[in-house]
């Protein structure tokens, strides 16, 4: 706010929404089956994330032959981010939940 006098005052307003900057993104890769794959289960501590992430995975579970399972619990500003820990783990896929 700029003084104007002693009883004036001039406003400037400002627009706070960004402009969107849309970019193209592939896809990942389809997987044809899930028979024999390693699946990472990556809860990012919100609440119940972990309980929808559980019942993913028995629901996968009964449905597919030799599937695995890996659990990957980190938020994502937590330093390492989860993307290292997953890549690591060799997975073929990740379910994510954010469980508000």
């Amino acid at each position: 706010m700029t003084s104007l006098g002693s009883n004036k005052a001039r406003i400037e307003v400002m627009n706070p929404v960004a402009e969107a900057r849309p970019r193209a993104v592939m896809p990942a890769r389809r997987l044809d089956t899930l028979n024999d794959k390693k699946i990472a289960l990556w809860w990012n501590t919100k609440s119940h994330g972990d309980v929808a992430l559980s019942a993913a995975a028995e629901a996968i579970g009964q449905r597919f032959k030799n599937v695995t399972f890996t659990r990957v619990t980190r938020q994502l500003d937590q330093r390492p981010g989860p993307y290292d820990e997953i890549l690591k783990s060799g997975c073929d896929a990740v379910i994510a939940s954010t469980g508000d």
